[in-house]
């Protein structure tokens, strides 16, 4: 397949497109960015289309005569910085959305994949939280990922277009993404390598649902490659675990005694976090297309510090 990545330069873009080269896809990334979050062998010949998704032009430009099968929309401003600059976040993350379907649709591409959050929802929902939950997030991200989600559900009705969304939880990754109020799941395992300490923005209670980007990966080509008579619906979620920030720690801990982490909450943050279900109830995704987290949070430790010491 011809496939368009949009957010291609950031870490699960290049996880994702170094996958879909290895199976044989054709694979075009297109990022503001021209530097790759990490650098994959099997991503390093994809070509690469530097532009702003937030410019109508610049993406149809971009696709324009390509002849993508598919696209997988990744391209977001993350919660914080969100927050930190609403008019830059509505820009990329609701014209952004907008354009990438308006292409899909005047270009002929027949599937889009659409990134969402469990920053969706809000606070004090039944837990495990349904993937039918109202969703009434507390962050300017949150609520650009439901408007996206809406609007993907609208083009499939209106124009026939393939949409499906994902929500996922946090991401943790070893080269993970900065810019969310998520990012400890990731600066944790990179500081407790790097600087044998980690002071956390969190209270040591505070936690959320969290997924291993290689099991992120796995989510979003499932749910690319389903049989569309196998989806009951448009929009899917996956989990993976939901650690506390004081049990990830523990977890390094195991490995690394030395390690000194700390807590110094930042309420902003902490709120945000907070705000977010600490299960997702993925079992329509088990039933429809065969989803099945992979990784614990041992297991996602061992990888990240792994990782990490490897690049050293």
């Amino acid at each position: 397949m011809r496939i368009l990545i949009t957010g291609g330069k950031g870490n699960l873009g290049g996880r994702l497109a170094a996958r879909l080269v290895e199976r044989g896809d054709e694979v075009m990334l297109f990022d503001v960015h021209d530097q790759a979050k990490e650098e994959l062998p099997a991503a390093a010949d994809c070509r690469t289309v530097i532009g702003d998704i937030s410019r109508r032009d610049s993406l149809f430009e971009a696709v324009g005569g390509e002849e993508f099968d598919s696209v997988f929309h990744l391209a977001a401003i993350l919660s914080a910085d969100a927050e930190e600059d609403a008019l830059h976040a509505w820009s990329v993350n609701m014209e952004g959305t907008r354009n990438v379907l308006d292409a899909a649709v005047k270009f002929g591409i027949g599937r889009v994949v659409f990134t969402s959050t469990v920053a969706s929802f809000g606070s004090n929902l039944p837990e495990p939280v349904s993937v039918d939950a109202p969703q009434w997030p507390e962050s300017l991200y949150g609520v650009s990922k439901v408007a996206g989600e809406r609007l993907g559900v609208y083009y499939h009705h209106r124009f026939g277009l393939d949409f499906r969304g994902l929500r996922l939880p946090a991401v943790m990754a070893p080269n993970g993404a900065g810019g969310g109020a998520s990012a400890y799941c990731s600066q944790l395992y990179v500081d407790a390598v790097r600087h044998g300490a980690y002071e956390f923005y969190l209270k040591p209670s505070t936690g959320a649902a969290v997924i291993y980007i290689d099991d992120a990966v796995r989510a979003l080509l499932g749910i690319h490659d389903a049989e569309e008579g196998n989806l009951r619906r448009r929009v899917y979620q996956v989990h993976g675990v939901s650690p506390s920030a004081e049990e990830m720690a523990a977890e390094v801990l195991e490995r690394m005694p030395e390690v000194r982490f700390t807590y110094k909450a930042d309420p902003a943050r902490d709120a945000i976090v907070q705000s977010w279900p600490f299960t997702l109830d993925d079992a329509e995704s088990a039933r429809d297309w065969g989803w099945r987290a992979e990784l614990d949070l041992a297991a996602m430790t061992e990888r990240m510090l792994a990782a990490l010491t490897a690049e050293g």
